[in-house]
């Protein structure tokens, strides 16, 4: 049960972590969606201009490549939930296209891809200012606490890291993308952390996700195995055990834990604030 700051309707500091993740994918997710659907065909036609076949993970590394901090290792832990093989020939590929080239040992796009990852963040940018350009005083909060947190990651959450370095744009409703798109980053490593320290692999952790969501997965998905194994699920049905339900509540309750760690830099006040003001930015991923 939620603890309420003085009676109020504002979220406890013990609270934030857990009540501030929905709301941030709400709003990352409500832009990213939208990109695709009223920018997705010119911008998959630049990739094929290009030689590409899709913009398949051009959206997640578009702006590490465009700064030159993206590097293979960067890249599979941004993508932990992709086989390492897939992501590693996707950046070969864009390599052998003369895409992206080495800098040492980042990789940076080369001035034919610059184009059209400035296209696809010139489309997010729009989509983000039709979405909450009339909540102008929500997203200079919204920005500034969740700058705030980014800054606090410690050094372990390396994507977090990496990504709260990069230029912050000049545009608002990007900048607001950007950094929020930081803060799920912390939580992404969060959640990996604890579900690797239960021994679970990637795998098995997004067929556990999709059946606690109460989503449909087949008997024959790679993770399936691994959790009939264990006890976790069973395969005729595919679903979560009572034991498997219960483990992948823990994680949940374990990743706010360690999520709260880094919100901490915020005080009762500040933190209260944020969800509210998150909550209050109009944006819906129906």
């Amino acid at each position: 049960m939620s603890v309420r700051l003085d009676g109020s309707d504002k979220v406890a500091f013990m609270d934030v972590a857990r009540d501030a993740a929905p709301e941030i994918d709400r709003l990352v997710l409500s832009v990213n969606q939208q990109v695709g659907v009223v920018h997705g065909s010119e911008l998959t036609a630049l990739a094929r201009d290009r030689g590409l076949d899709s913009l398949e993970l051009l959206p997640h590394f578009a702006d590490f490549l465009l700064a030159g901090r993206l590097s293979p290792e960067l890249a599979m832990l941004r993508m932990r939930y992709m086989p390492s093989e897939r992501v590693l020939s996707r950046l070969e590929e864009l390599e052998d296209k003369q895409l992206i080239e080495r800098h040492g040992s980042y990789l940076a796009a080369t001035p034919v891809m610059r184009e059209l990852l400035e296209e696809l963040l010139a489309a997010r940018s729009k989509v983000a200012a039709d979405v909450w350009g009339d909540n102008d005083d929500e997203v200079a909060t919204a920005t500034r606490f969740a700058r705030e947190v980014g800054l606090a990651a410690s050094a372990d959450h390396t994507v977090a890291v990496v990504h709260r370095a990069l230029p912050q744009p000049s545009d608002p409703y990007l900048r607001l993308h950007q950094c929020l798109v930081t803060l799920r980053y912390i939580r992404q490593h969060d959640h990996a952390e604890a579900w690797l320290s239960r021994d679970l692999t990637a795998p098995a952790m997004t067929a556990m996700t999709q059946l606690w969501h109460g989503g449909d997965v087949d008997a024959s998905h790679d993770g399936m195995g691994r959790l009939v194994e264990l006890g976790f699920a069973t395969a005729e049905p595919p679903e979560l055990t009572i034991e498997g339900r219960a483990l992948r509540d823990a994680i949940e309750a374990d990743t706010n834990h360690r999520s709260q760690a880094t919100f901490m830099v915020l005080d009762d006040q500040a933190a209260g604030e944020f969800v509210d003001t998150l909550r209050d930015l109009p944006g819906s991923t129906n």
